[in-house]
């Protein structure tokens, strides 16, 4: 007698090569079994999954999620969790300074698995250009105090997965820093062997100078903007560096956000074969309105461009598991794993997906997160979040 049972669903598992009509067994908040429909299976609950797709628990690579504290935070139950992703990576919102809180009142109280990235900065994102002051995180480099960095990465090693720097101008001192935060956020990486994760979007740095400094495992965020520092020439043609160093083992993150992707360039970075390795929305407080509302609009994104919906699904479970060394419990529905499932239906229609530019696209079919479970309990579901104007 299983705990539940989700019935006639098309299963699509990248992690174990399936993609076929199965049924998912769940047992003490764990996957116990995947059967073939004709195998009886007795159940103190069942869910009909006919037309559906029945996916690993969707795991969002890039979001920020620590609400009232940074003006970018946003409650991962109600805007991820609710919307289909089980597991998600707070990408730097919390410095060492801060990430006691982060921990206490965010990772630990979360329905949502929670892991996180440190950045180098002490205080964490409290500010940016909208704020009173309008400070940025490297605005002053001695919050990037490696030993504290290394430090609070020791206490919290079990949530931490690497380690973030943001090379921007503005956030920088009209760029004096950047240079100098990288090459901290370097030696913070290298002292607790965690992968470096950048952000380049609007940086005075060029990009060969960011990708020299990655190394295999690395990350490189926001791989598809038109701002400067941006992966292909003014002609969107790939710097040639940018296939060396993907060759070399460094990944990369859609990172979508507010200001980060745009149609004309992915289109043709698709093109030339640059495939991201993670499909991350970027979500926060400013875009949840619109243009990235959750995770699964930037699936959606990916299939309008002609991405496979297994594919799709690899780079929001599987591929996001390994780099986050849980390979073996989430990211897939293989028997023993924790039961963080998502079920998704494919509706065909006129669907407008707006790019972080401005410019609208009228897709031809939506993704619709129809239940998802997070270590075998249903959690409820919400809807699309409305559309209304940003608040920048």
């Amino acid at each position: 007698m299983y705990d539940f049972v989700l019935t006639n669903g098309t299963v699509i598992d990248p992690a174990v090569g399936l993609n076929a009509r199965r049924n998912v067994a769940i047992q003490g908040g764990r996957v116990a079994a995947i059967l073939d429909p004709s195998v009886p299976a007795a159940a103190k609950q069942t869910l009909d999954c006919s037309g559906q797709f029945v996916v690993p628990g969707l795991i969002d690579f890039h979001v920020h999620v620590f609400p009232g504290v940074s003006n970018f935070g946003v409650d991962p139950d109600e805007t991820c969790l609710a919307r289909g992703a089980t597991t998600v990576l707070d990408f730097g919102t919390a410095g060492g300074l801060i990430f006691d809180g982060f921990r206490r009142f965010v990772i630990d109280a979360a329905k949502t698995r929670v892991k996180a990235l440190m950045l180098i900065a002490g205080q964490g994102l409290i500010s940016s250009n909208d704020t009173k002051p309008a400070l940025g995180e490297l605005w002053d480099l001695a919050y990037c105090d490696v030993d504290g960095c290394v430090d609070a990465v020791e206490k919290h090693r079990d949530c931490v997965a690497g380690i973030k720097v943001r090379c921007m101008a503005d956030i920088s001192n009209g760029g004096r820093n950047e240079a100098e935060g990288l090459r901290l956020a370097r030696l913070a990486a290298d002292a607790t062997k965690l992968p470096l994760v950048v952000h380049p979007a609007n940086s005075s740095l060029s990009i060969q100078h960011i990708l020299e400094s990655l190394r295999p495992g690395d990350v490189l965020t926001h791989c598809f903007h038109d701002k400067t520092c941006k992966l292909v020439d003014d002609s969107t043609k790939l710097w040639p560096i940018v296939r060396d160093k993907q060759r070399d083992g460094v990944q990369f993150d859609v990172g979508h956000g507010w200001g980060s992707f745009a149609w004309h360039v992915a289109r043709p970075m698709l093109a030339q074969g640059f495939d991201p390795d993670f499909l991350g929305s970027d979500l926060h407080s400013y875009n949840t309105n619109g243009p990235v509302f959750d995770l699964v609009t930037t699936l959606e994104k990916f299939l309008h461009l002609g991405m496979s919906l297994p594919d799709v699904i690899r780079r929001s479970t599987a591929t996001c598991a390994k780099w986050l060394g849980m390979a073996d419990e989430i990211g897939t529905l293989k028997p023993g794993a924790c039961a963080d499932i998502t079920v998704l239906e494919i509706v065909e229609c006129e669907n407008p997906l707006t790019d972080s530019e401005g410019f609208t696209e009228v897709a031809n079919r939506r993704l619709d997160v129809k239940a998802c479970f997070r270590a075998g309990n249903r959690v409820g579901v919400l809807p699309k979040p409305a559309t209304r104007p940003s608040r920048i």
